[in-house]
């Protein structure tokens, strides 16, 4: 891998705007595909060495990435409404923990031998076409250009559109670190809800990397953010009431925010141009999962690339699908909306529907549900255990609001 820094207004077969999640994982299921001679150009505004985010997932199959899982889980622990306090064994799967920094190691390790892979450290300005009705790529240091696609990760829908459910993910966790033993590292917190709710879908969950340390995360499912004191304190509260723990230093901070929105996300807004990564909508609208789903999709991707030997202009099934900005969903899409409506309406206690899944389901069925590998009859089965009259309320809702919106 080299810097391209030095060679402005160069031409690349692919340019990957933005390094993060999606950008990293193209560039590395492309080098190990029979595009691995494409030259490519990876834009970031930074050299990505520092852990600035934890993605937490699940799998029953090893994967390429299971050298940098930090910890993995064979069960979790659920905190929930109705006195449901129980660990809950998670069969098949395993619940993991990646850390971001050793994910972009991994990423750089693996594309460092490719000469044809370069890697700028610079501000996207802009993704466009030119005069030529090329793809390129403006930063501060000059335009890069893509004989066949730009794959742009930074250009990101405002998502304030009243026609659809919009809410937002928003956390903040504290690394902290304890003199004498304080959690069992076997054991993670997945959803602890004894956190005051305030009408809102509010949990914590502790992932412990030692008996002495570990991530404790307080998130939030609503439409409004709040000022940055208040997730300390209730970080605060929580380690001190909940986990009655006094003494601890804070070794590292992540915060974030990510859309839980049901309004799409145009994939190809012009010619040669994709959105890949939250820009192309790869986040799980009713829960902000995105580890394992980009995956996927990147895979996806990569073998229709190479379907097309790399040429933009042989995607004729995925342009006519990715184009359209308004559709009815398919059934996981429509159960997602669905989901959303529930909630930013407050027409059921978030805390008790995801009490109800996970208690009147086996959990291992729920994460399979979640990853959207349940099939139509498991789907129905699974929605039998909510509250039926909240949810067909919603159902009637949003099914109205997509005819309505394809008909137009």
């Amino acid at each position: 891998m080299s810097t391209a820094s030095e060679s402005y207004s160069s031409t690349y077969d692919f340019i990957i705007a933005g390094g993060g999640l999606a950008g990293l994982s193209l560039a590395y299921y492309l080098s190990q595909s029979s595009l691995e001679n494409a030259k490519i150009l990876i834009i970031d505004q930074s050299e990505k060495k520092e852990n600035d985010k934890t993605w937490c997932f699940w799998e029953a199959q090893p994967t390429a990435f299971d050298e940098i899982v930090r910890q993995k889980w064979n069960g979790v622990w659920f905190h929930g409404s109705r006195n449901f306090s129980q660990f809950l064994p998670i069969d098949e799967y395993q619940y993991k923990l990646i850390r971001s920094a050793d994910f972009y190691q991994f990423i750089y390790k693996a594309i460092s031998r490719k000469d044809n892979i370069s890697f700028l450290i610079d501000s996207v300005l802009s993704v466009e076409k030119d005069i030529d009705n090329r793809p390129q790529v403006k930063t501060t240091q000059g335009i890069f250009k893509a004989s066949q696609i730009v794959f742009d990760s930074t250009s990101r829908s405002s998502y304030d559109d009243p026609r659809y459910s919009q809410m937002l993910q928003h956390f903040k966790g504290w690394v902290i670190e304890t003199d004498a033993p304080a959690f069992d590292e076997t054991k993670p917190t997945m959803f602890d809800f004894s956190v005051e709710q305030n009408d809102e879908c509010r949990f914590v969950y502790v992932l412990p990397y030692s008996p002495t340390k570990a991530l404790v995360e307080f998130t939030i499912f609503s439409d409004n953010l709040l000022e940055d004191s208040v997730y300390d304190d209730e970080l605060k509260s929580y380690i001190s009431q909940r986990l009655k723990i006094t003494n601890y230093r804070i070794e590292e901070v992540e915060k974030g925010i990510i859309p839980m929105s049901d309004e799409p996300c145009i994939q190809i807004p012009d010619d040669g141009i994709v959105h890949i990564g939250t820009a192309g909508g790869y986040v799980k609208a009713s829960t902000g999962y995105s580890f394992t789903r980009t995956q996927r999709i990147i895979k996806n991707l990569v073998r229709d690339l190479e379907r097309a030997k790399g040429n933009f202009d042989s995607f004729e099934k995925e342009k006519k699908a990715w184009r359209k900005g308004t559709y009815i969903p398919n059934w996981k899409a429509l159960l997602d909306s669905i989901l959303l409506d529930v909630m930013l309406k407050n027409r059921h206690s978030s805390k008790d529907i995801f009490t109800r899944l996970f208690s009147k389901n086996r959990p291992a069925q729920i994460l399979k549900f979640l990853d959207e590998d349940t099939s139509l009859l498991e789907d129905l089965a699974i929605m039998h255990t909510v509250p039926i009259i909240p949810f067909l309320k919603s159902a009637f809702v949003v099914i109205f609001r997509k005819i309505w919106l394809f008909l137009r």
